[in-house]
């Protein structure tokens, strides 16, 4: 530790911080205006990160449109000041962190953090450790999804550690990525459903990538008979060039005959339209999200036993949870993440969970930077590149399947 460090410490000296933030419009998101102002001292139990980076891609946009709806409240996780807070929000993103300052005596400067941030240069806020990294609290955080509020510590085995090209794909691509590996540990669990087959939708995605990445080895050894993808037309070239698919269709192609009854259907796109026409070669459906906007989504036509599902992970004691995921077993479900996080510690252990979760993510990173599939697209040397870098993140087409949006204001 510095002298200047240990100073700190001794004599508790309070220091202020300069913040510049990029907020967004709230009529009109993809519109950002630089704000600066300055971090008051640190109070006790608070700590002081700097926003090494963020990734920003299609989440973000649902960060936005959702931004006051209840329960999500994404724009209440950072709130401005009251007199910006009606024209003006920060959309958060998930990112990394340093710790720089620290009136908590469980941190130390220099230790980094995996969590939600937004498109800023320092944080701050109340910490309380736990076995993961930590959790923010005091303040609106107290009445805002607690997701938000959890950390996680990066350490050296992990993706995000580090610089340069792999840690910042990493960084735009591990909530996605990781999500992917949950849903494969839930489908080895469960042998796929009795399936032999398995077909993800938005192809192109982080999430469908990285799954069908993960599951090469059952693909090779003829545990899968084949894995496929639906994707839009206009990305069909990228994902059939990743050799990750056995065949790619387009969303209007129907799924061949040949392809059999047995597949187990991961829906990303969320379309529920796919899903009906090829429902009598399925044997089980997961709905993830929606990427396609503007479709009936598939979340809509669940079932009464699968909203039971969905419903007892989120409130139920553990044990009926657990009771219900075993005795329901509807067609079409959804995949909650949570559930798959409880039955991976129960059944591993916490550090065992983190290592094989930081050894295939790591592999799946190594695999997308050594083969070129995705390239970083950083902006990070002035204002204005990082708001151009954004807006594009909100209009169309614009970010391409074979990129990736990374930004950082740490040093602006």
């Amino acid at each position: 530790m510095s002298a200047f460090h240990i100073l700190l410490k001794i004599n508790k000296v309070k220091m202020s911080q300069e913040r510049v933030m990029l907020v967004s419009l709230r009529a009109s998101p993809e519109e950002t205006q630089v704000i600066r102002d300055e971090l008051p001292p640190l109070e006790p139990e608070e700590i002081r990160l700097k926003v090494d980076k963020v990734g920003v891609s299609a989440n973000n946009r649902f960060y936005a449109q959702a931004g006051d709806q209840p329960f999500l409240k994404f724009y209440s996780v950072y709130p401005l000041s009251l007199k910006e807070h009606d024209i003006f929000a920060n959309v958060p993103a998930w990112g990394s962190g340093t710790v720089v300052e620290s009136r908590n005596d469980s941190f130390k400067v220099g230790e980094q953090f995996w969590g939600f941030y937004h498109m800023t240069n320092y944080v701050q806020m109340k910490a309380r450790r736990n076995d993961d990294g930590f959790k923010a609290y005091g303040g609106l955080r107290d009445k805002i999804n607690q997701a938000y509020n959890n950390f996680s510590e990066i350490v050296e085995s992990s993706p995000l550690h580090g610089e340069g090209e792999p840690s910042d794909f990493a960084t735009a691509a591990f909530p996605g990525a990781m999500s992917g590996f949950l849903l494969t540990q839930l489908l080895l669990e469960k042998d796929f459903y009795g399936g032999d087959g398995l077909i993800l939708t938005s192809a192109s995605s982080k999430f469908s990538v990285a799954t069908a990445f993960l599951v090469q080895d059952q693909r090779k050894d003829g545990r899968l008979r084949h894995v496929i993808g639906f994707t839009s037309a206009k990305n069909k070239d990228f994902v059939q060039e990743t050799g990750l698919y056995d065949l790619v269709l387009s969303y209007e192609d129907n799924l061949p005959e040949d392809k059999g009854n047995n597949n187990c259907f991961i829906d990303v796109a969320g379309n529920i339209a796919i899903y009906k026409k090829n429902k009598d070669q399925l044997c089980k459906g997961l709905v993830i999200g929606q990427t396609q906007p503007g479709t009936k989504a598939s979340a809509s036509s669940l079932g009464a036993s699968a909203v039971l599902k969905i419903v007892s992970g989120m409130l139920a004691p553990k044990s009926i949870a657990k009771f219900l995921d075993a005795r329901l077993n509807p067609k079409l479900e959804m995949f909650f993440a949570p559930t798959v996080i409880t039955m991976l510690r129960d059944k591993w252990g916490r550090e065992k969970m983190t290592y094989i979760g930081n050894r295939d993510m790591c592999s799946f990173v190594d695999a997308v930077v050594k083969n070129g599939w995705i390239k970083v697209n950083r902006a990070d040397e002035s204002l204005e590149e990082v708001q151009t870098a954004f807006k594009r993140v909100f209009i169309g087409d614009e970010i391409l399947p074979c990129e990736t949006v990374v930004l950082s204001l740490s040093n602006l």
